[in-house]
Order: structure tokens, then C-alpha cells, then sequence
């Protein structure tokens, strides 16, 4: 049996003795997966319904105020809710605090006067618009440009109504209607370009990426527990170097790698739907899969193996792991997506390599790329892992 062979056995019988850690790599990250495709799935369906609900107060009650609530009610993003009875401004203010509307927009008496002849630069607002406390600014944008359109399209067609009614020979003309301009609605989503992604073609990708990144507390103990037990010394009498140490270490937990990723996708494609969600959609290129798999196995090795050689103990290799793999989680966007974070954050995150390994698998499971659109990443988690591998060795033969 060759010097390799047996540290790959040895450390396979290892990592079989621990059950119950072996276990954890693959339950955590699995209740990660589940836990938020589930909590995010209405988050992510909310781009297809309404953004907020309005609260329509018409006190001009002609056919003008008629029609804009007609043009707002176009506005599929914003629910028009407007009652009977016209309510007081205590009430007003009482329903916005107590969450029913978002906005409440109240149309003055004289508005559809306002909108006969020319517009009046100097005539007082017809139009008030009040927020809700919880509104954010984005929302609150949003509701002015859609009262701004709703409000041209009337303005024009007013203005329309300027127009001759008969050419100069005395032929009746057709007026032209006004419409809102038809916008088709797309996704850059390779599944169906008309169904918005969903929350577990995000949350899958994210971590996995952790899982991959979590085999550094396993790995790490297990290195040093030998390394106290003169396991390494020993080995070193029968001829089995550093270098087959190393390789039959890293060979047991590259599988592994292999194995956690196979098993959250499969979470993703069957047990997420079978618990109400919606299932994982397999875009992209198989084979740049396997590659960035690979690419990212090595980076998580290359990070384990260096918390190994420097580490004294498993207390500390525990700590270091811990942390580290919690640190590059949250600059990474695998806790918080990156497009949220400030502009400084999102530029710090491009150093995680956690970042790298998740702008790959959305690269391929959301645009439907291959080892082209990944190559950036394929090279950057490749470099990481050969730079920690060759730092962690360096390390050990100074130790030695």
C-alpha cells in the first residue's frame, strides 16, 4: 500500500469515528438553506404583487379626480383604496401610524378645475401627499413618479381637448387618446424570462458557499489532535513525508466538499418544494459546476490547512475557524447581500473569497453562465487556495 493510499484510509476512518461532526457539515448549512428559502420566498414574490397599499381621499368628487384614480389604479405596484366616506385628518393620520396604508393621497377640492385652460405656476398644490412612518425612501420615490405619471397622462389629455374638432374644410378629427406607454416586463433570469428568480436560487448558493468554508473546524482540529499525539513524528519513521500528510488529509475532505455541495443542491431542487417552497432551478453549465466546485474546495482546503499549521491548539484552531468563516460570510454577501451593503462595504467584499465562490454559482444558476462567465472567479479561488497551500507548507517546515 502506498504511503498516500494509507493516510487517505487513515484519515477516512477518522472522519467515520466522528459522526456526529460529519453530520453537522452537512445539517447546518441544510437548515440554513431551508430556513431561509422559506422566510424569503413572499420577500422575493413581492416584486410580482404590490409594493404598497394608498389610501385615496377624493374631496373634489368630479369626473377629473375620477379619472386619476382610474390612471393610479393602472399602477400595478400600489393598491388605490378609496372610501365612501371622506375621513378626518385625525383618522388619516391614525391609519398611516397603525400600518393599513402606506401613503395617503388626498385630491383638494377644485382639482378638476385646476386642470381647465393652461397650468397656473402660482396656484396652491391640488394634490397632498401623506407618508407612512416605516416608509422607506425608495418606496416613497417610487408613489411620486407614479402620481406624476398619472397626473401627465390627464394634463395631456386635457390639453388634447384644446385641439380643433374639425379640419378647415369641416371634416370631423379624431382626437388621439392617451395611453400609458405597454412596457414588457422581463427577468435576466435564464429559468423563464418572465418569472422573477427566487428566494432559493439565492439562498442556496450562499451556503453552500458557508458549508464549503465551515470544513475548516473539522479539518483543523483533526490536524492538530495528531500533531499533539505525535502522530506526525511518527508517520516521518516509516517514510510518509509531509507532502503524502498533506495530500491525505486534503483528498478525504475535497470529497466531502463534493459530497455537501451535490447534497444542497438536491435540498434545493426536491426538499424545498416538498416543505412549500420553490424548487432550485439548474441553469448554467454542468461542467463549470464541477469546476467551480473544485475551485472553491480548494480555497476552503488551502484556508483549513493554514488555521491548522498555525494554530497550538483545537481551542484556538476552533476560534480561528469560527470566526474567520463567520468573518468572510458577512463581508461576502452570504449573511447580508452585497447589493445592500455601502459602496465602501461592497468594495471590501471583494476580497472575500466567499464573495468569489457565490458571484460563480449566481453567475451559473441565475444567468445561466458557463466557464467563460466564471473564469474570474475560477482564478481567484484557484490562486487563493495555491497562495494558503503554500503558505500553510512554508509554515509547517519552519515549525519542523
Amino acid at each position: 500500500m502506498s504511503p498516500l493510499l494509507a493516510c487517505v484510509i487513515k484519515e477516512l476512518r477518522l472522519l467515520t469515528r466522528d459522526l456526529h461532526g460529519l453530520a453537522m457539515m452537512f445539517l447546518l448549512p441544510l437548515a440554513f438553506i431551508l430556513i431561509m428559502s422559506l422566510a424569503l420566498q413572499d420577500l422575493f414574490a413581492a416584486r410580482a404583487g404590490k409594493l404598497a397599499d394608498v389610501l385615496l381621499i377624493d374631496r373634489d368628487a368630479t369626473p377629473a379626480s375620477a379619472v386619476l384614480r382610474t390612471n393610479l389604479a393602472k399602477n400595478e405596484a400600489f393598491g388605490i383604496n378609496a372610501p365612501k366616506s371622506l375621513p378626518a385628518a385625525e383618522a388619516v393620520a391614525a391609519d398611516l401610524k397603525a400600518g393599513r396604508h402606506a401613503f395617503a393621497v388626498e385630491v383638494a377640492k377644485g382639482y378638476g378645475a385646476s386642470l381647465e385652460g393652461m397650468p397656473d405656476p402660482d396656484a396652491k398644490p391640488m394634490l397632498k401627499i401623506t407618508v407612512a412612518p416605516d416608509v422607506d425612501s425608495r418606496t416613497e420615490k417610487l408613489m411620486l413618479a407614479a402620481l406624476g405619471e398619472a397626473t401627465g397622462l390627464q394634463r395631456t389629455d386635457q390639453l388634447i381637448q384644446f385641439l380643433p374638432a374639425e379640419d378647415p374644410f369641416g371634416y370631423p378629427l379624431d382626437r388621439p387618446k392617451v395611453e400609458p406607454p405597454k412596457i414588457d416586463l422581463a427577468y435576466a433570469y435564464r429559468a423563464e424570462p418572465d418569472v422573477a428568480p427566487s428566494a432559493v436560487q439565492q439562498s442556496v448558493p450562499a451556503w453552500l458557499v458557508f458549508a464549503v468554508f465551515f470544513v475548516a473546524i473539522p479539518f483543523s482540529n483533526t490536524f492538530i489532535r495528531e500533531r499533539q499525539l505525535g502522530v506526525h513524528r511518527r508517520l516521518k519513521t516509516i517514510d510518509v513525508g509531509p507532502l503524502n500528510q498533506f495530500a491525505g488529509k486534503l483528498i478525504p475532505y475535497f470529497a466531502v466538499n463534493q459530497l455537501q455541495v451535490a447534497a444542497m443542491l438536491a435540498a434545493g431542487v426536491f426538499l424545498v418544494p416538498l416543505l412549500g417552497g420553490q424548487a432550485l432551478q439548474m441553469n448554467g453549465s454542468p461542467f463549470a459546476l464541477v469546476l467551480l466546485s473544485a475551485a472553491l474546495s480548494l480555497a476552503a482546503l488551502g484556508l483549513a490547512l493554514l488555521i491548522a499549521v498555525v494554530a497550538k491548539t483545537t481551542e484556538q484552531a476552533t476560534l480561528t475557524a469560527g470566526l474567520t468563516a463567520l468573518l468572510l460570510a458577512a463581508i461576502g454577501g452570504i449573511m447580508v447581500p452585497k447589493f445592500v451593503m455601502p459602496q465602501g462595504l461592497q468594495a471590501v467584499a471583494a476580497f472575500s473569497p466567499m464573495a468569489w465562490g457565490l458571484d460563480g454559482f449566481l453567475d451559473l444558476l441565475l444567468r445561466g453562465g458557463g466557464v467563460g462567465e466564471i473564469a474570474d472567479e475560477l482564478a481567484k479561488l484557484a490562486g487563493f487556495g495555491a497562495v494558503t497551500l503554500g503558505l500553510a507548507w512554508l509554515v509547517h517546515r519552519h515549525r519542523e
